[in-house]
C-alpha cells in the first residue's frame, strides 16, 4: 500500500491526540470534582455516548477499508467468511434457548430495554412499561460494563423487546468471532500452514462451551466478540500498513480504534485487548512503534473508552459479591489453576481432542514461528490467566465455567494451526490421517454431551423465568407486580417495582397505588424467596397484613413459585390512606354509580340487577 501524505499523518495524529486531551480533561474534572454519586449518575449517559462514538468509528474505518481488504480477500474468501458467520449462529441452535447466570441475564436485557427507550443504560427497580411506552421512575447504575446492553438496544429498537431478540444476538456475535478470526488469520502476514484460518474458525464455533453459552444473554460471548473483531482490525492495519516505511493508513487505524475501544466496554478486564493488539502489530514489524498511525489509533482508542474507565473508577469501592472484599489475590491461584487448567484435561468441559490439537499449534509456532506464538500466547495468557487470580474466577463456582468463553478464540487458533499443520504433515499418509481424524471427532462429539442439555444449578432460575412469562400474559392490563426481580417482568410487558422502592406505598398510600394501577397490584413469590429465609419472611408478613389472595402458584424441585394479589379490601381498609386527589374519575366506576343510585331511592327492579 502507498503510505499516507506526511500531513495526513501529521492532521490524523494531532486529531487523535487534540480529542484525548479533551476527553481527558473532562474525565479528570469529572473524577476529582464530582462525588461518587454524582460520577455514577453521569455514567448512564457518558458510556452511551462513548459507543456511539466507537460505532461510529467502526463504521467510518470499515467503510474506508472495505475496498482494498476485498481486493486482497477475494470473492472466495468473502463468501467463506459468510458462510462462517452463519454456521456459528446455527452452531449455537443446538443448546437450548435458556438462562444460566440466575437473572444478571435479565439484568443486561432490561438495561438494554431502557437504553432503547430512554437513551440512558440504567437498570429499573421500578417502571412502567405498558403498549410500548417505557416511562422509568426509579433507575439505578449497574456495577458491570454496559457493553452488552447497548447491543441489545438496538435489537430492541428494530424488533422490539422479546426473549428471541434478546437470544439472538450471542448467536450473532458467535458468528461473527468466528468469521473475525477466519479473516484475521486470512490477511494477517504470519507465516501459518494452509488451511488455518478456516480450521481456526470451524473449531472456534464447534467449542463447546461456545455453543453452550452462546445460546443464552450472558456477556462472555460479546466479550469473545469483540476480542477477535480487535485482532481483525489489528490485522487489516498491519495489511494495509506500507512495507517500507512501516507507516499504516489513518482509515485502518480509525477501525483498530473503534474496535479496541468498543472492546473495552463489556467485561472490566477487556483492557488487556490493547497488549493484544500491539502484540499482534509488534509481531509483523517491530517498526511498528515508528508508525504515527498507530500511535493515533491507541490516543483516540482511549479517548472513547474514557466513558467506560470512569465508569470503573466510580464503582472502585464495589466488592463485586466478595466477602472480605479481597476481588483479586494471589492466594485464590491454587484452587483455580486446578479447575481452569483442568479444563483442557478433564474432558469435562472442553475435548481432550481440542487440547492435544492446540499443544501441536504451539510446539508449531515454536519451531516455526515465534513472534505470532508470542502473540497469540499473550492474547491467550491475558484472556484466560486474569480469571485465576479473581476471587470467583474459577469454573468450579457453577456458572463460572462461562469466563472460558473468553478464551475460546486464541485457543481456537492454536488448535487451528495444530489441525492445519498434522494435516500439512500427513496428507501423503491418508490412512493415518484420517484414522486420527476420526479419533478426534470420535472425541469431540462426546466431549459434546452437555450441550443440549440445561444444568442442574440453574434450573430454579430457568422455572422462575418461565413462570413469570406465563403469568404476565394471564394477568390484567394496568396491573403493577412487585417483585424481587422487576426486570423479568418488565421485559415482558408488565409494570414492575422492587419490594424496597414501593414499600411506603403499600403500607400508607394503598388507595393511590390502586388508582394508579387498575389492573390489581400483585406480589410475585420467586426464587429469591425460597433462596433466602429474610426475604421470604418479610413478604410473608406483608401477604398475611393484606390477607392477600393467591393467583397462581407452581412448584420447581423444592422451590415454590406464586403470584398474590395484595390490593384486597382488608389493605385498603388498613393501608388505604386518604383517597387520591386525581380520583374523580373512578367516580364514573359502573358498580359505584349503581350504588349510588340505589341509594338515592330508585324504585326497585327498574335498573339493572345488582
Amino acid at each position: 500500500m502507498t503510505p499516507p501524505p506526511r500531513f495526513q499523518r501529521i492532521a490524523w495524529l494531532g486529531f487523535a491526540l487534540a480529542v484525548l486531551a479533551a476527553t481527558g480533561f473532562w474525565a479528570y474534572r469529572v473524577a476529582t470534582e464530582r462525588t461518587i454519586d454524582e460520577q455514577r449518575n453521569l455514567v448512564p449517559v457518558s458510556t452511551v455516548w462513548g459507543m456511539h462514538a466507537c460505532m461510529v468509528a467502526l463504521i467510518a474505518g470499515l467503510g474506508a477499508v472495505a475496498v482494498p481488504v476485498g481486493r486482497i480477500l477475494g470473492r472466495r474468501r468473502g463468501l467463506t467468511a459468510l458462510a462462517v458467520l452463519v454456521g456459528g449462529y446455527l452452531a449455537c441452535g443446538l443448546a437450548p434457548q435458556t438462562t444460566r447466570i440466575l437473572f444478571d441475564e435479565h439484568l443486561y436485557a432490561q438495561i438494554g430495554q431502557t437504553i432503547a427507550h430512554t437513551g440512558r443504560a440504567e437498570g429499573a427497580n421500578y417502571a412502567r412499561v405498558e403498549y410500548g411506552q417505557f416511562e422509568m421512575y426509579s433507575p439505578w447504575t449497574n456495577k458491570q460494563p454496559n457493553g452488552l446492553p447497548y447491543l441489545l438496544s438496538w435489537i430492541y429498537r428494530i424488533a422490539g423487546v422479546s426473549d428471541q431478540a434478546s437470544h439472538f444476538l450471542n448467536r450473532a456475535l458467535v458468528g461473527l468471532a468466528a468469521a473475525s478470526l477466519y479473516l484475521g488469520l486470512a490477511l494477517v502476514p504470519w507465516t501459518l500452514p494452509v488451511g488455518t484460518a478456516l480450521a481456526a474458525a470451524v473449531l472456534f464455533m464447534f467449542t463447546p462451551l461456545v455453543m453452550w453459552w452462546g445460546h443464552t444473554v450472558a456477556v462472555e460471548p460479546a466479550a469473545a466478540a469483540t476480542s477477535a473483531v480487535a485482532f481483525l482490525a489489528a490485522c487489516i492495519h498491519v495489511r494495509l500498513r506500507d512495507k517500507e516505511s512501516a507507516q499504516g493508513l489513518p482509515s485502518s487505524a480509525l477501525l483498530l480504534a473503534g474496535a479496541t475501544a468498543f472492546a473495552l466496554y463489556f467485561r472490566p478486564e477487556s483492557l488487556l485487548v490493547f497488549p493484544v493488539a500491539a502484540a499482534v502489530l509488534w509481531s509483523t514489524d517491530d517498526r511498528f512503534i515508528e508508525d504515527w498511525s498507530t500511535w493515533g489509533a491507541l490516543a483516540l482508542s482511549f479517548a472513547m473508552a474514557t466513558p467506560n474507565l470512569l465508569h470503573l473508577w466510580a464503582i472502585r469501592e464495589e466488592n463485586w459479591g466478595a466477602a472480605d472484599g479481597r476481588r483479586f489475590a494471589y492466594e485464590f491461584i491454587g484452587k483455580n489453576l486446578h479447575s481452569n487448567g483442568g479444563y483442557f484435561f478433564d474432558g469435562k468441559w472442553f475435548p481432550v481432542a481440542g487440547t492435544a490439537l492446540a499443544v501441536a499449534g504451539i510446539l508449531w509456532l515454536l519451531a516455526r514461528n515465534r513472534s505470532a506464538g508470542l502473540a497469540l500466547g499473550m492474547w491467550f495468557a491475558m484472556s484466560w490467566g486474569i480469571f485465576i487470580i479473581f476471587y470467583a474466577g474459577g469454573y468450579h463456582y457453577g456458572a463460572s465455567s462461562r469466563y472460558g468463553v473468553v478464551s475460546c478464540a486464541p485457543v481456537a487458533v492454536f488448535m487451528g494451526i495444530g489441525l492445519a499443520g498434522l494435516y500439512g504433515a500427513l496428507r501423503n499418509t491418508p490412512m493415518l490421517a484420517f484414522g486420527l481424524g476420526g479419533c478426534g471427532l470420535v472425541n469431540w462429539v462426546a466431549g459434546m454431551h452437555y450441550v443440549p442439555t440445561l444444568s442442574r444449578e440453574a434450573i430454579e432460575a430457568v422455572a422462575d423465568v418461565d413462570f413469570v412469562a406465563k403469568m404476565s400474559h394471564t394477568l390484567p392490563d394496568g396491573c403493577l407486580v412487585i417483585s424481587e426481580d422487576p426486570c423479568m417482568w418488565l421485559l415482558q410487558g408488565t409494570n414492575s417495582s422492587q419490594f424496597f422502592i414501593i414499600d411506603r406505598m403499600v403500607h400508607e398510600e394503598m388507595r393511590e397505588l390502586v388508582n394508579q394501577f387498575p389492573g390489581g397490584v400483585f406480589v410475585h413469590w420467586g426464587f429469591w424467596q425460597n433462596a433466602e429465609p429474610g426475604k421470604a419472611a418479610s413478604i410473608a408478613k406483608l401477604l398475611v397484613e393484606t390477607n392477600a389472595k393467591e393467583v397462581a402458584r407452581t412448584q420447581s424441585q423444592a422451590f415454590t413459585l406464586a403470584v398474590f394479589r395484595i390490593d384486597t379490601p382488608e389493605a385498603i381498609a388498613r393501608f388505604g390512606g386518604k383517597p387520591p386527589v386525581n380520583s374523580s374519575r373512578r367516580e364514573t366506576d359502573l358498580d359505584r354509580q349503581l350504588t349510588r343510585a340505589r341509594a338515592e331511592g330508585a324504585p326497585p327492579g327498574t335498573g339493572p340487577a345488582p
